[in-house]
């Protein structure tokens, strides 16, 4: 009789799937970002499994691309300690 700590955990195809979406989405975003320093890829953690759930049959990449500035209610997250158009209008 084997016990659960003997069972190899099984893999989560669907968990990997959607991070490995939300990591390409962030890596994109940071990459078109002017002051990448500013930004919190934490704050992905938040606005990321929204954006996947919405646009997961979508290419993370373009959408970046297509969002880029759009972080709206996100903002916070994405860019703490600065205030929404600050410098570029990041909250539209």
């Amino acid at each position: 009789m084997s016990t659960t700590e003997d069972v190899a955990p099984a893999s989560n195809h669907a968990l990997t799937e959607a991070l490995a979406w939300i990591s390409k989405f962030a890596h994109a975003w940071k990459a078109i970002e002017p002051a990448p320093r500013s930004l919190s890829i934490d704050g992905f953690i938040i606005w990321g499994p929204v954006l996947y759930e919405k646009h997961k049959a979508e290419d993370p990449v373009k959408l970046a691309q297509q969002l880029f500035g759009k972080s709206g209610a996100y903002f916070r997250y994405l860019y703490p300690g600065q205030k929404p158009g600050a410098g570029a209008d990041l909250a539209s």
